[in-house]
């Protein structure tokens, strides 16, 4: 319940500013964790496994639900921010189900319903929050039918630029470097003061950290460059080049950081409109197949 309420208060003490607020720590978690939602790249098969939905399947779906508590899919616990959000939303929904059993009224299965339907929300407005520090626009009102393009995923990847390999985390009296690549302190959950602290800018470069992430495999521990891992998806998957769009996210950085320009990422560059059209079709209350999405909120309509 304490994380619960510590994110609570993060949510009402950020305004809804657009443009020129600088993108958080807790930007990263919850950008990180739609995506997760929206798609995973089956590279043998060369698709999609995800539902393109914000509706949490990346938690509550993964393995037939039988790791909720640990945070569904291990993704969501890759480095400390997306863990930190993770845990948030768990415990959220814990809370929830837990109250619904105590009072005696619901059956396992309605709690889990309900409290999964208002998880769903929560994180929904976790997405509202972040996404214009991300893009410096509205998060969108309409939703839209379709499926995840490789364009839309490739966008997503490009916008790695803005990761930090290091953050600051407070403990005791004293603030320390934390690195985020580091696996061994993946599941770090972070405080409200670590989730506030701003990050730079889109710069054009991945931090050099991403370069070289050791990451933990059934073979031991692997090296992995993530730019290297976005750049072969982008340019295999799509006609986008990945250092043009980093050369067009650094003009577009440059220009917010000097506050000359006031259009958004998803105006200012070639690509950025993705990201609007990913997002709506989030919000989509039907699957691509046409069913409904139980999960999915009824009041955004979709077409």
């Amino acid at each position: 319940m304490k994380r619960i309420i510590l994110f609570v208060g993060l949510i009402c003490c950020v305004g809804a500013t657009y443009a020129r607020d600088a993108i958080r720590v807790l930007d990263v978690g919850v950008m990180g964790l739609a995506s997760h939602d929206l798609f995973q790249w089956n590279g043998k098969t060369q698709q999609n496994v995800e539902n393109g939905r914000l509706d949490l399947s990346t938690i509550f779906d993964y393995q037939d639900g039988e790791r909720i508590l640990q945070g569904g899919n291990p993704k969501n616990i890759s480095n400390a921010p997306v863990y930190t959000i993770t845990q948030t939303l768990v415990s959220f929904y814990n809370a929830k189900k837990q109250s619904l059993l105590l009072s005696g009224h619901f059956s396992e299965d309605q709690a889990h319903s309900i409290a999964r339907k208002e998880t769903v929300k929560f994180f929904i407005g976790m997405i509202k929050e972040s996404y214009p520090r991300f893009t410096g626009k509205e998060f969108p009102t309409n939703a839209s039918n379709g499926s995840v393009t490789n364009e839309e995923q490739a966008v997503m990847r490009a916008l790695h630029d803005v990761l930090p390999g290091t953050i600051e985390v407070v403990r005791g009296f004293d603030n320390q470097p934390f690195s985020v690549t580091d696996y061994k302190y993946a599941m770090t959950f972070l405080s409200f003061a670590e989730l506030s602290q701003p990050i730079k800018m889109y710069d054009g470069k991945y931090d050099p950290a991403y370069l070289n992430v050791l990451v933990p495999g059934r073979d031991g521990l692997q090296k992995v460059n993530l730019k290297e891992k976005d750049q072969t998806f982008i340019e295999t998957q799509t006609d986008y080049k990945l250092e043009q769009m980093l050369a067009e996210l650094k003009r577009y950085g440059r220009q917010q950081n000097n506050q000359q320009f006031p259009l958004s990422l998803i105006e200012a560059t070639s690509f950025g409109y993705h990201l609007q059209a990913l997002f709506a079709k989030g919000l989509c209350k039907y699957n691509t197949d046409g069913t409904s999405n139980e999960w999915m909120l009824d009041t955004v309509a979709c077409y």
